[in-house]
């Protein structure tokens, strides 16, 4: 293996928080190759934080010639939502690691595919989710595998991100981002890993079986922020292979703004603070303390157990940098890639057919084993979408109800 690992930057609007993690976070054995976008702009944005001279990576804005260009061994996948599967499974083919944005794979015939050449490849893959990486999460995993609270009975996973009307028509307005901007069209639980990968990080269960509901925005709150979706959020209730039960949210216009994390076990609890991140809660039933001096209610702030001013010096909250750095020790055989492809895959799974049971009076879908290929089998020709393109419509809505829309958006 090489001393530094080569890796190439593939969309380089959100690629530019990973390569500022790598280098303002000190991440020792990556350097920065090579970087591909079709925004001219971006790609200037982007080097700012590379090195420079004989050192400055390469730019592409053509993915075919960067993709054959040879200069990297690992790729930051952080182009379009909906296309991720498709790049991520040239790049295996071609040997090279996969460091994938979310969502895996936008449809189950891909995260089957996507499967099968993570199998087929010499190279890893590991989704670049970085929520669970945040200090809270952190903790709220320590503590779990202490064992003092028992098995998890239920647990909830939030993650709400409203914007202004201003801020809305900025990443969905079709004269800017085009008339296919995946943000146009984007099925209200398809953005889900965020809340739900933390649960899966702290407790070690996977869904297997989902349902969902959705609350529908107003008449008003449409036309004011030019939606094209209807619902404001989608939430799911999962079955995990434990027999437990998650709650999650999707992508979610309601307030207030945050993410919220919660573990109810057998003997007690513990639970990021609202508002307050590095914060958690951890309760006991009075009869299940671990001792008779632990408290049967504390609050306090998670620390990081290592690497606190790089993580701190990196985007979201330090899962950045996190994110990053196990990425790079998956590569080096270090550590275990989490998420690994089948989790992705089936937080992936979870979005499509929790999507399907909205538009299914609500009807329940079990999620497959992606690990199980008689499991898999059953999908490999699902493609169904919701995601138009120039090369294709949608066959399956991206509202629960239809919006009318002027000319003029």
């Amino acid at each position: 293996m090489r001393k530094n690992i080569r890796i190439g930057v593939f969309g380089t609007w959100r690629g530019n928080a990973y390569i500022k993690s790598l280098y303002q976070g000190k991440i020792q054995g990556a350097r920065i190759t090579a970087l591909c976008d079709k925004n001219p702009k971006r790609i200037e944005e982007a080097l700012e934080n590379c090195p420079k001279g004989k050192l400055a990576p390469k730019t592409f804005s053509d993915a075919e010639d960067f993709f054959a260009s040879g200069l990297f061994d690992a790729v930051f996948l952080c182009n379009y939502f909906p296309e991720h599967a498709k790049y991520a499974i040239k790049a295996l083919e071609l040997g090279i690691h996969v460091f994938s944005e979310t969502i895996a794979a936008p449809t189950m015939a891909d995260a089957v595919a996507l499967c099968r050449a993570a199998e087929k490849s010499k190279a890893i893959y590991m989704m670049a989710e970085n929520y669970p990486y945040s200090r809270g999460c952190f903790e709220m995993k320590r503590v779990y595998e202490e064992g003092t609270l028992g098995k998890v009975m239920f647990a909830e996973g939030e993650y709400v991100h409203p914007m202004g009307p201003a801020d809305t028509i900025k990443y969905q307005n079709a004269a800017d981002n085009g008339q296919y901007h995946w943000r146009r069209y984007l099925p209200a639980t398809y953005y889900c890993s965020h809340a739900l990968a933390p649960l899966i990080f702290t407790t070690g269960e996977l869904p297997r079986r989902v349902v969902a509901m959705s609350a529908i925005d107003t008449p008003q709150d449409i036309i004011d922020y030019k939606r094209l979706r209807a619902d404001n959020c989608g939430v799911m209730l999962i079955n995990t292979d434990k027999n437990s039960v998650f709650r999650i949210n999707g992508s979610s216009y309601f307030a207030p703004k945050g993410n919220w994390y919660r573990l109810s076990c057998r003997k007690g609890g513990i639970e990021t603070v609202r508002g307050h991140e590095a914060q958690v809660r951890l309760t006991y039933n009075k009869w299940d303390r671990p001792t008779e001096e632990t408290p049967t209610d504390t609050t306090y702030e998670a620390q990081w157990q290592s690497n606190a001013d790089e993580a701190n010096a990196c985007g979201h909250a330090g899962g950045d940098y996190w994110v990053v750095r196990y990425f790079i020790e998956a590569i080096k055989g270090e550590r275990k890639p989490f998420p690994d492809v089948y989790t992705a895959c089936t937080m992936a799974a979870v979005g499509i057919l929790g999507w399907r049971s909205l538009l299914n009076e609500n009807k329940a879908y079990n999620i497959p084993d992606f690990r199980n290929e008689e499991e898999r089998k059953y999908w490999e020709d699902d493609r169904i979408n919701p995601f138009p393109s120039e090369d294709a419509l949608n066959n399956v809505p991206y509202s629960t109800v239809p919006v009318e829309v002027g000319e003029d958006w």
